[in-house]
């Protein structure tokens, strides 16, 4: 097939794709409402009349409305018929379930379905067995709608037809979807609202039993008293729900007042204070703290933790170490070789005194000698052995021991206190797990719930999980609060770190040395900008002076870059094996009526 041929099949076929997709989500119906006619008879059947309004987009065969029966229940006497269709119909039980399948045609000879229509389909029949009567009065609890339907039905009209309505009680259950409801002579006339799918809509009705035969056949006998019993169901019930939309409004006024929780911990505990330091750069390093120090205090990023070190830390310990001559460089020509594809090796310096470092220092060169042969720290033999994964969680176990050895010598609580406060960040936490915890609650138990006072309360949860969200990921910096002179420290190496960064700053006031620049790319890889400080070097120094700077030419012939891979290699081979893994007959309660079930179409 040559490439004309093989677009314009391509084409097609994303054409006729596009076009049966389309005609697939196309299909679909809605109930926009039910009017139903009810008449209890003297013998205590119920006789059945439904008007189920249907609107369809698509092609469709017919529909289908369950009704469940029990024990002895029936239902008798149906009748189907249609406005706007042709209809035939068949019945079928199972499951404790009367299913009417109605088939809807477009044409009178009923060979062809419908397609884009509006249907009214009316369905009559009686339902023996369904009224209760107890010892004192009868009672009707039906549900005008019950909770298998596939669709919301878009509202309800329902007429209850009585002898009299003298002595009558009646409840709507639950009260919310109701419209209103009234008596025009001895008819109760009831308008509700939509109900979703899944949910119900029931009436319950007491009647004096004058109203029917003195042995009603077709009913349900209980001998006991009944109206006391649904009296304070339905009393019990409408506490319930008084009491759920109480809580349910009063978790959301809750739940909006926590919302500014996070504010009030930022002004009581983030604030920073005033200080006098009004500089706009420093040209010398500000402090003689050590490298991994700087970095764990001041490092790059608004996300990065006050105290604790990264991977930035561990690398300008090894820079450092390098322009101490702990380090030296192998297997680099002291010149600045226009062909820079070179092997770049580490030795540590026999004539150094190692107990001279700190223990975090020493720590380091111990991880760089498990790398060692024959004296050499290959960088390449590094970064091929931190792939395999033992090696590799080896070294995240031994770069632990670096972190704690730096934070329990210089960056213990007793210094860092005179530093960062992190009280409010930990309080901040605290409000985000909490509030987390308590909206995912919430909007576990209301997202179906459809008590009006519910959407209240899943709304404010769904803000209420937001904010806390956002506090848990918020940088501890927000929150927390730098001492006085935390807040000047963390300034002073800000100002150095833009002054190393701006290089028409540098080109007015440049280093003084080669020996001086050396120590900025030590601190720059501290702060994340080694990069720009080594361009700056280049810009600004002479070859012969650079080929006099080790870690220059460390990062020249790219032994930086390499050192960089190899550790990130590390720490993303041991994170992928860690998570590899190494190794839940009386008296009825609500919505216990007869009748509802439920429908769809085919």
């Amino acid at each position: 097939m040559d490439k004309k041929h093989f677009i314009s099949f391509t084409l097609l076929f994303l054409f006729i794709i596009s076009v049966f997709s389309t005609a697939a989500f196309a299909r679909d119906y809605s109930i926009p409402s039910i009017d139903m006619d009810l008449f209890p008879q003297s013998d205590g059947s119920l006789h059945v009349k439904e008007i189920i309004h249907y609107s369809f987009t698509g092609t469709y065969n017919g529909i289908y409305r369950d009704i469940p029966v029990s024990g002895n229940q029936q239902v008798e006497n149906i009748k189907v018929s249609a406005q706007g269709a042709y209809t035939k119909f068949n019945t079928s039980y199972s499951g404790g379930m009367e299913r009417i399948k109605v088939f809807i045609y477009s044409n009178p000879q009923k060979t062809a379905s419908i397609t884009d229509k509006d249907v009214t389909i009316t369905i009559e029949y009686d339902f023996l067995h369904g009224i209760k009567f107890y010892n004192d009065v009868a009672e009707l609890q039906y549900e005008l709608i019950g909770t298998q339907w596939d669709k919301d039905i878009g509202a309800v009209n329902a007429n209850i037809h009585l002898k009299s309505s003298n002595g009558v009680q009646y409840w709507l259950n639950p009260p919310y979807l109701a419209e209103n409801s009234s008596w025009n002579g001895n008819t109760l006339n009831i308008v509700g609202k939509t109900v979703p799918s899944e949910n119900f809509f029931e009436l319950r009705m007491v009647i004096p039993k004058d109203q029917f035969a003195a042995n009603p056949t077709n009913g349900i006998i209980i001998n006991q008293d009944g109206l006391s019993q649904i009296e304070k169901i339905q009393n019990d019930y409408q506490n319930e729900l008084n009491f759920k939309t109480t809580l349910y409004s009063l978790l959301a006024v809750l739940f909006l007042l926590a919302c500014f929780i996070p504010l009030v911990i930022y002004f009581l505990y983030g604030r920073e204070p005033k200080i006098n330091y009004q500089a706009e750069y420093e040209r010398d390093v500000p402090t003689d703290d050590l490298p991994a120090v700087v970095n764990a205090v001041s490092g790059k990023g608004l996300g990065k933790k006050v105290g604790e070190p990264d991977m930035d830390g561990f690398r300008a310990t090894i820079m450092d170490l390098i322009n101490r001559k702990y380090l030296l460089i192998q297997d680099v020509p002291q010149t600045l070789d226009k062909n820079k594809d070179r092997s770049v090796s580490l030795k540590v310096n026999p004539d150094k005194n190692l107990d001279e470092l700190t223990n975090f220092e020493y720590d380091v060169i111990t991880i760089l000698k498990n790398f060692e042969e024959d004296g050499i720290i290959n960088l390449d033999g590094l970064k091929n052995g931190l792939k395999d994964r033992s090696t590799a969680q080896s070294f995240r176990e031994s770069y632990g021991i670096w972190e704690s050895d730096l934070k329990s010598e210089f960056l213990n609580d007793g210094i860092m206190d005179q530093i960062f406060l992190k009280k409010g960040d930990t309080y901040l936490k605290i409000f985000g797990v909490i509030g987390l915890v308590a909206a995912a609650l919430t909007f576990f138990f209301t997202i179906a719930n459809p008590l009006p006072a519910a959407s209240y309360a899943l709304v404010s949860s769904i803000i209420l999980g937001i904010v806390s969200i956002t506090s848990l990921v918020m940088p501890q910096k927000v929150a927390g609060q730098w001492t006085t002179h935390g807040e000047e420290f963390d300034a002073k190496w800000h100002n150095f770190k833009k002054y190393i960064q701006d290089f028409s700053l540098i080109k007015e006031y440049p280093p003084e040395s080669v020996k001086v620049w050396n120590k900025y790319l030590v601190y720059a890889t501290a702060l994340g900008v080694a990069d720009q400080v080594r361009k700056s070097m280049e810009m600004y120094l002479p070859d012969d002076q650079l080929a006099q700077s080790d870690i220059f030419l460390f990062h020249y012939y790219g032994g930086y870059w390499l050192l960089s891979s190899s550790l990130d290699t590390g720490m993303r081979t041991a994170a992928a094996a860690s998570s590899n893994g190494s190794n839940f007959g009386g008296v009825g309660d609500i919505g216990g009526g007869f009748g509802g079930g439920g429908g769809g179409a085919f």
